[in-house]
């Protein structure tokens, strides 16, 4: 599966003429312009919710969309190297208020998806280190834990609902977590 990917990873480049490049290039430009890269000194506003407000809603005032992406592949001799990046999605994040409370709530969901980007790339270190090659374990842990990560976002919901005293308390379960795998944070070059 490993190869695969290096081979259509291969096959989009060479598919791609120069006459074709300024257009890529806007096409990856829009991409970036619609993502936030997870970064301790960067927190969400609400200009950065550009999506529409379901209409549909309910009681939900905002909502935050983000992904765990692979950033780059690399081959250390035959060792996979991956990494990944935490992305809040402006385009499919909305809101329909200006409430801080619930920026701060919004800002959670984001940190939480952040945590477990961190949970990969611990996950990632430890089977580099165990000299494992099968892409498919790596892909396998990748899809565990950013399953957990939806599931966490879920479970926050349904407990701070309503409620500031557990909102303060994932607050500093988030945080305490975070600064745990400090370690495993993503730091540009």
């Amino acid at each position: 599966m490993f190869k695969n990917l290096i081979g259509l990873i291969l096959i989009f480049f060479m598919a791609y003429s120069s006459t074709n490049i300024q257009e890529s290039n806007n096409v990856i430009r829009q991409n970036i312009e619609n993502k936030i890269l997870w970064s301790y000194e960067r927190k969400l506003t609400w200009n950065d919710f550009k999506g529409l407000p379901k209409t549909d809603r309910g009681n939900i005032e905002a909502e935050t969309q983000c992904e765990i992406s692979i950033l780059e592949v690399k081959l250390d001799g035959s060792l996979p190297k991956i990494s990944i990046g935490t992305f809040f999605l402006k385009s499919k994040s909305w809101t329909a208020t200006n409430s801080m409370s619930t920026l701060e709530h919004e800002q959670i969901h984001f940190d939480i998806y952040e945590l477990y980007s961190r949970k990969i790339r611990n996950k990632f270190e430890e089977l580099n280190m165990k000299n494992e090659l099968k892409i498919e374990i790596y892909q396998k842990y990748y899809n565990e834990l950013v399953s957990e990560a939806i599931k966490l976002n879920e479970v926050y919901d349904n407990e701070v609902y309503f409620n500031d005293d557990k909102q303060q308390e994932w607050i500093k379960r988030i945080t305490k977590e975070l600064d745990v795998l400090k370690e495993y944070e993503l730091v540009e070059d």
